[in-house]
């Protein structure tokens, strides 16, 4: 996967950006990896400068404090399962986007309820506790962008405070 970002140059003219590498990091998760595509530590982020491309650049390598998601920002990462993989149970403070591109995902939720989503489905979660789980058919690989944008917090549901939570 090559990824390209643009900027503009002194005249005002759209460019492509060369501060950062064509390939993304890939991050280890249980069962695939993770690939940032772009995160931001502000919302809206400015575009005045590069600073957003530089603080990107520094997340891809050195990683981010409290996971994929900046506290006051957002991020767009590239998730690959191997199969038969089964994430753990965790919950982000976070909203999160997830569009399946290729493959075939369960995600369960700690109330019981599973959907299949394939590709070309998306599901919207909303800090909530979840798992996903990989049954693409002959034993394949499942594909999802995900984007996630901080929320405000604390996150409070049914008088209690809701925080990141992962479960091995």
């Amino acid at each position: 996967m090559t990824q390209y970002i643009t900027t503009h140059d002194a005249k005002g003219q759209s460019v492509y950006s060369n501060k950062t590498p064509t390939e993304p990091h890939a991050h280890s998760i249980p069962g695939g990896k993770l690939e940032i595509l772009y995160s931001s530590h502000h919302f809206p982020p400015s575009l005045n400068t590069e600073a957003d491309i530089d603080q990107y650049a520094h997340d891809r390598t050195h990683g981010m404090e409290g996971g994929i998601c900046p506290s006051h920002g957002s991020a767009v990462a590239m998730v690959s399962f191997e199969p038969p993989a089964v994430s753990a149970w965790h919950r982000t403070m976070s909203l999160d986007v997830t569009a399946i591109i290729e493959g075939v995902m369960e995600a369960h939720l700690e109330g019981g309820e599973v959907r299949t989503l394939k590709a070309g489905d998306s599901m919207v979660q909303r800090g909530t506790m979840h798992m996903w789980k990989n049954v693409t058919p002959g034993n394949g690989w499942a594909k999802a962008v995900a984007s996630a944008s901080a929320i405000q917090q604390p996150l409070e549901i049914a008088g209690k405070t809701l925080e990141t939570e992962l479960r091995m």
